[in-house]
């Protein structure tokens, strides 16, 4: 009677392991089936396939990308954070490029762009080796001393990443604690009325060239076709060509002294 009342049990039972969501009756499972159906849940889970590592970019990109980027993340519109990218370390390389340069120094008044970031980075330190303080430094230019908290140490604060985070963030902020965007900008740069209000009007100029030059903008932020970080010439000669057609326009980005 045992036997039979634990047999009554158990065949309604598999067929549910079978057919677990119900319906009409399964025939009765053998053991195989029921070996590879369990075997499953006990399977390692797989592994999450590797991803792809951000491609590496020139630094005449990455300032761009990376404020790009930054934009969308924020909700900034109208590209206005490039536009200040452009305000605070636009360059026009010696092939005649208009960027934003990533290794961008201000100190004392004057601005200095270096080739590489670990150039940027020791003459930082000399810098600060001599007591000054007031540093601007990166893609937006963020203060070493009235930001002291915004970056970990100086690689971060040089990567065009984080810097242009930060700056997008900062503006945020200044916009909600000030109610203007107008207000915002300004201050981003001084809290002075006068030098504030010379940077946002500097800002809007640069906004309508960026509108202009947008295309151009972003195949630059595209950087170069192939894996490596470096154009072709046909390429770089491309970008050229495009920068040239918004070099001597009425709408001239407003680069720091001794940019323009």
């Amino acid at each position: 009677m045992r036997r039979l009342l634990l047999r009554a049990v158990m065949v309604p039972l598999l067929g549910l392991l079978v057919n677990p969501a119900g319906g009409a009756a399964a025939p009765p499972a053998n053991l195989s089936q029921i070996g590879v159906w369990s075997t499953a849940l006990y399977a390692p889970p797989k592994q999450p396939a590797p991803q792809t590592p951000a491609k590496a970019l020139p630094p005449e990109a990455q300032c761009i990308a990376a404020i790009l980027d930054a934009e969308k993340a924020a909700g900034i519109a109208d590209h206005l954070l490039l536009a200040m990218g452009f305000t605070e370390s636009g360059r026009r390389t010696e092939d005649r490029l208009f960027t934003a340069w990533p290794w961008t120094v201000n100190t004392e008044g004057r601005s200095h762009y270096f080739p590489t970031r670990d150039a940027a980075i020791s003459f930082v330190r000399e810098t600060q080796a001599r007591g000054v303080q007031s540093i601007d430094v990166g893609c937006l230019q963020v203060n070493l001393r009235w930001h002291p908290d915004a970056f970990p140490d100086l690689v971060t604060a040089f990567d065009p990443v984080a810097n242009a985070r930060y700056a997008a963030s900062f503006l945020s902020a200044l916009r909600r604690d000030h109610g203007s965007l107008e207000t915002a900008i300004a201050r981003y740069h001084s809290a002075q009325s006068e030098r504030g209000e010379a940077y946002r009007q500097r800002v809007t100029g640069n906004l309508r060239w960026v509108a202009g030059a947008l295309g151009y903008l972003e195949t630059l932020a595209a950087g170069p076709g192939g894996s490596a970080p470096v154009w072709t010439a046909a390429e770089r000669g491309r970008l050229s060509f495009l920068s040239g057609l918004f070099a001597d326009g009425p709408a001239r980005p407003l680069l720091p002294a001794g940019q323009n």
